[in-house]
């Protein structure tokens, strides 16, 4: 979308344009075909940008209307010429000329991304989501209406694989921008459960292996949003209420994860694991694979694949395999540490 000063910058550019054919033809036909097309366009840019070498038509001075014409159109050229000085004077001052070149950035990173997630809505639930993602290391494109919060966003966050789109993130057009087929992943936080829903159906034809969470204010909707193909639905209300129970009855454990993700030295976080094909590597158990020593970050709990049961707060002498999830307290590159040494 163009900017007011860019719409100005190109009435200006076309003013322009038009003051010089109008010229050009009008010394054309005053000299009834005589002069050539070229020297009136000459005569015409000259007079305009108030150079004034000569008159260049030869028998100009007593051609009639000749000099009156160019009176006229010395006043209006140069009034044109102006105008668009103004205009471009003021693209670079107010900074229009950084915000293209930021757009164009922005744009450059949103095509090289791939296993990103989207996040569609930057409202108070989804600045959330987006904020965490950066702090977690996850490439993040957000999609929402507001452009000031997304832009704030970027602005505080100038290396972060982040970048966002202005628009309506149920629009097709939009979210075809986002490399949607490439994504790990999508947060459907937007603030109608209507919507919410559209999303996840949409999402999931597009990507059938993304992994979906969706943002649900009405509990009577989960099992719809769930159903249409999400992985996860979120009730605020619901996580509301358990964190009124959790202050009431454990404050210390709240205090202490919400001191974690408040943490800006070092992002740790309880993360999860997946083990890959080198798993061998790392050794047969817990006590082997020394993840504490190698990779400085703590095993909280495992279970193989994802339907077995959790093994918390697992010994030494558990065995390891393929596929199975650990569940870790470390860092982002502690994490990421892990997970390539078994892939």
């Amino acid at each position: 979308m163009l900017t007011p000063t860019l719409k100005r910058m190109m009435y200006g550019l076309v003013a322009i344009l038009l003051v010089v054919l109008g010229g050009s033809f009008g010394y054309y036909m005053i000299g009834h075909g005589r002069w050539p097309m070229a020297d009136c366009a000459y005569m015409t840019v000259i007079t305009i940008t108030t150079v004034g070498y000569a008159e260049v038509l030869q028998g100009m001075d007593i051609t009639e209307y000749a000099r009156g014409f160019t009176i006229v159109l010395l006043l209006f050229g140069t009034g044109t010429i102006v105008f668009f000085a103004s205009t471009i004077t003021a693209f670079i001052i107010e900074g229009d000329l950084k915000n293209v070149l930021f757009a164009n950035k922005l744009k450059k990173r949103m095509k090289k991304m791939k296993d990103h997630v989207i996040v569609c809505g930057a409202g108070s639930t989804g600045r959330n989501v987006i904020e965490e993602l950066i702090a977690t290391g996850v490439p993040v494109i957000a999609i929402d209406m507001n452009e000031h919060e997304l832009k704030e966003i970027a602005d505080r966050h100038p290396n972060a694989a982040y970048t966002y789109i202005v628009g309506d993130a149920t629009d097709d057009d939009v979210i075809n921008q986002t490399n949607l087929g490439t994504a790990k992943g999508l947060v459907a936080a937007l603030s109608s459960d209507k919507d919410n829903l559209y999303l996840t159906v949409s999402a999931r034809q597009t990507n059938p292996t993304a992994r979906i969470v969706a943002r649900c204010a009405e509990l009577s909707h989960v099992e719809k949003i769930k159903r249409a193909g999400a992985d996860a639905v979120v009730s605020p209300n619901f996580i509301g209420g358990m964190r009124l129970v959790s202050e009431l009855l454990r404050p210390a454990v709240v205090a202490f994860l919400d001191d974690m993700l408040r943490d800006r030295r070092t992002a740790y976080r309880i993360a999860e694991v997946r083990l890959g094909a080198r798993t061998a590597e790392l050794g047969t158990t817990l006590r082997d694979a020394r993840v504490r020593e190698r990779f400085g970050m703590t095993v909280l709990a495992m279970r193989p694949g994802d339907e077995g049961e959790w093994t918390y707060n697992p010994d030494a002498n558990e065995k390891l395999s393929v596929g199975m999830t650990l569940v870790v307290l470390g860092s982002a590159d502690q994490v990421k540490a892990l997970q390539s040494a078994t892939t």
